[in-house]
């Protein structure tokens, strides 16, 4: 099968909405250090030195990275949700301006740093509907406090079902299997598709608990709809 890659960019007249530096200040300016990491939509990723002028006229420095699965420095996608995918440390910065429009891929600047101390926010530079938008921790905390509870119905649950995707970029059947060797005590069911439906999980009752292996969007936006548990492979694998 022959496959064709065509770009298709967004055509939009791209403005700084009016408030950006307003909300830039008020959100960032309370600390000593001012360096924020600069991520985007790779639609809008040819803007970054734009916008990194503005930041750096008001005071602040910035930054970017590669993450793990983007194609170019600075671009972000949702599935980069977790903090080494980011490749940056989260220590020297004060927080992150994302440009895009929507909220899945900037939350993933969110999740990303579940495990920090302080989760730090996120400023939403939205040129599709030109407006400015600050996300916090309060926009997680459901699924912080969800997880909790997932994860110990997974250590007490004898019958796991676990999804495996036959998708690019997100099949991971070897370490899934590895789960049958950390878990010994535990049954585990393997599934194979390339959607996680939960009509389809209504037809195996006998699963306990659910572990996703393909994106960990799976089990983290939509852990608050899942009929069953459902964690991620991340998150139970053993050290």
């Amino acid at each position: 099968m022959n496959l064709r890659f065509l770009k298709a960019s967004i055509e939009i007249d791209f403005q700084i909405p009016v408030d950006f530096t307003d909300l830039l200040k008020t959100t960032f300016e309370k600390g000593n250090t001012k360096n924020l990491a600069l991520f985007s939509a790779v639609q809008f990723r040819k803007h970054h030195d734009e916008v990194s002028g503005i930041l750096k006229e008001h005071g602040f420095t910035s930054q970017t990275s590669q993450p793990f699965r983007t194609s170019i420095e600075g671009q972000l996608l949702g599935c980069d949700s977790h903090k080494a995918a980011l490749k940056m440390d989260l220590s020297e910065i004060d927080g992150f301006v994302y440009i895009g429009d929507g909220y899945f891929h900037p939350q993933a600047l969110l999740l990303a740093q579940e495990f920090e101390d302080e989760i730090k926010p996120v400023l939403i530079l939205n040129p599709v509907q030109n407006m400015c938008e600050i996300l916090s921790r309060e926009h997680i905390e459901k699924y912080l406090s969800k997880k909790k509870a997932t994860l110990a119905a997974f250590h007490l649950a004898d019958q796991v079902g676990v999804f495996v995707t036959t998708k690019w970029g997100q099949e991971y059947l070897q370490s899934a299997l590895k789960l049958k060797e950390m878990y010994p005590q535990k049954t585990f069911s393997y599934f194979v598709g390339d959607n996680f439906l939960d009509a389809e999980q209504e037809n195996f009752p006998f699963v306990q608990c659910w572990v996703n292996t393909a994106c960990p969007r799976i089990g983290q936006d939509d852990i608050l709809r899942h009929k069953k548990p459902t964690v991620n492979l991340r998150d139970v694998w053993l050290e």
